[in-house]
């Protein structure tokens, strides 16, 4: 019991020590601080009451040359805590002292002594007080030894009581604890563990007893639970061995070091022979490896291979084995390890199920589906064929109608536009163009319009071929025109919006310059033009001007699905810009 209340206690006790003697140091140096403190500021008191008390009396007494009094003062200053010389100077010369001149000075303090009379002040001399702090010191240092002394008795007179203390309540019983362990064993589970006395009451160490009791009983339970069911297992192991010989189940336990097996006779009858035959067979594995067939023979032998050489634990599978009357059979078969030796299978067992006629009726049925899903893909394939035929007929005769449709509405639109044609003309022969100048422009897009002759144009070669037409005009115009630009639609059409639209423009004069552009945007042919009029102002159109303006762009909108602007930009440019669409039917 020694060896355990030893270890502890050395550690128990320099753990107290170490802390008892931070917190003792912490302390010991607060109180030295403290007093030390305390004293200067004592002296400094007193340094204050000499210069209140005795300042203006040895004035007093230098005014009137009373030399006793003087020393009588003097002698009074000593008594104050650690004065040990004072002396009075004037000019350098030393008028009076009292003390011991030799004593060591830790601090020096002078102040000035002056007499007023009849309204004057007179400078009188400096008294000068030299103080020796050794009084101060060895008061500390006799208080640091008696709390240094009083601090260690009293450590280590708590030290040893809790050692006293943990060697009864703790090791003691710690003790018991160890030699109870080291005689535990399973042979004797009935023996508790006892830590404490009948007087003792109970605490953290009797819990930890109660719960290795606990834990004793529980053992001794699981033990005789484990008993109970190894019982059990041997039962139902018999039992098991019952059922599998009466079930379809092959089973066969390979032993490697013997090179044997031994297996039931539903094991033989799946590969048509006899369970003797079967046992008295020399190297039984090497013979079933060797007679697996199909596609996945090679990997289904290396897998066995890995198998018996402890490289995998289980393989299951299904493979193709030619049975020893020489007949494929597809069967389903387990190899679990069970027992090895050195890392070595020394014990394998093999599961067995006859999956033929299962397989058998798996192919029919694969190969009935087959036949199925190839005449439905073909039947889909016609529907799908005839399908597409009607949706191409339905086209082509909606396209026809559409056709119809158009030719028909066109014939209505032009023959109406040839009784409008008819009337305007009329009307052109009553009316002046000065009284309707618009009425020429109108007459000439009905023409346009009745004669409608759409066709393949080079938008390019037209803008250079109209501009050609008046090269007084086209000096006045920068075309930045592509290299080609081919579209369907009637030119004349086009060429009556350039006309009208550019040409014609009231900003486009003698004085303007226009910068003329035509390009391709996505599907959108875009002309703009840019004049700079000579008085930088937007000409304003008049009645006629706009009729005109909203007749090119209700044929822009409506024929050529396009858009029309005429707008002002910031520095007085005009800019207009017409655009037709690509795609329009």
């Amino acid at each position: 019991m020694l060896k355990y209340s030893t270890a502890i206690g050395r550690k128990l006790l320099s753990y107290i020590l170490a802390f008892s003697f931070v917190t003792t140091l912490a302390a010991f140096l607060y109180i030295l601080l403290a007093d030390y403190q305390r004293g200067i500021s004592s002296y400094d008191k007193g340094l204050q009451q000499i210069r209140n008390s005795y300042q203006q009396s040895v004035s007093y007494s230098l005014w009137n040359f009373d030399s006793g009094q003087i020393e009588a003062q003097l002698l009074g200053i000593l008594n104050f805590p650690g004065v040990v010389y004072v002396y009075i100077e004037n000019n350098g010369e030393m008028l009076h002292s009292a003390g011991n001149i030799y004593a060591r000075s830790d601090r020096r303090f002078q102040f000035d002594l002056a007499y007023d009379s009849a309204g004057r002040n007179y400078e009188l001399g400096t008294l000068h007080l030299s103080l020796n702090y050794t009084g101060l010191y060895d008061e500390i240092r006799d208080k640091a030894i008696n709390i240094l002394l009083t601090q260690f008795i009293k450590t280590f007179s708590v030290s040893v009581f809790l050692l006293f203390i943990v060697h009864q309540l703790v090791t003691r019983r710690l003790a018991r604890m160890a030699d109870w362990a080291g005689n535990f064993s399973l042979r004797n589970l009935s023996t508790p563990l006892t830590i404490q006395d009948s007087s003792d009451r109970h605490d953290e160490l009797t819990t930890v007893a109660d719960a290795i009791n606990q834990m004793r009983e529980t053992l001794q339970q699981d033990i005789s639970d484990q008993e109970t069911s190894r019982r059990e297992l041997e039962n139902l192991k018999e039992k098991l061995s019952i059922a599998i010989n009466n079930a379809a189940i092959g089973f066969c336990t390979y032993h490697s070091d013997e090179d044997t097996i031994h297996c039931n006779s539903h094991f033989a009858s799946c590969l048509s022979t006899t369970e003797y035959e079967l046992e008295a067979m020399q190297h039984p594995m090497e013979y079933l490896t060797g007679r697996i067939t199909g596609a996945q023979a090679v990997q289904q032998k290396e897998r066995l291979n890995q198998l018996l050489q402890g490289r995998l634990g289980r393989v299951h599978d299904t493979l193709w084995l030619k049975n020893f009357a020489g007949e494929e059979r597809y069967l389903e078969m387990t190899f679990q390890i069970t027992r090895y030796r050195d890392t070595r299978p020394q014990e394998i067992l093999i599961c067995i199920v006859d999956r033929t006629q299962e397989q058998n009726a798996l192919s029919q049925a694969r190969e009935l589906t087959m036949a199925l899903e190839n005449k439905v893909t073909q039947r889909t394939e016609e529907l799908y064929n005839e399908q597409l035929r009607s949706r191409a007929t339905i086209e082509y005769l909606e396209q026809e109608l559409q056709r119809v449709h158009s030719e028909r509405s066109q014939e209505q639109q032009r023959g109406i536009n040839e009784l409008l044609l008819s009337q305007l003309q009329r009307m052109n022969q009553l009316v002046s163009v000065s009284q309707a100048p618009a009425l020429p422009v109108f007459l000439e897009y009905l023409k346009i319009s009745v004669r409608d002759e759409p066709g393949t144009i080079n938008l390019t070669r037209c803008v250079q071929d109209w501009l050609a037409e008046d090269p007084a005009l086209a000096a006045h115009i920068n075309a930045s025109l592509p290299f080609s630009l081919i579209i369907e639609e009637d030119p004349a059409v086009i060429r009556f919006l350039f006309r009208n639209l550019i040409l014609r423009d009231p900003a486009m004069n003698a004085d303007s310059e226009c910068e003329l552009t035509l390009r391709l945007n996505q599907d959108q042919v875009e002309f703009t033009a840019s004049y700079q009029p000579a008085d930088n102002q937007l000409p304003a159109l008049n009645a006629d001007e706009e009729d005109v303006f909203r007749l090119c762009e209700y044929i822009i909108s409506l024929r050529l699905h396009g858009s029309l602007s005429r707008t002002s930009s910031p520095g007085g440019r005009i800019l207009v810009r017409f655009t037709l669409s690509m795609t329009h039917p």
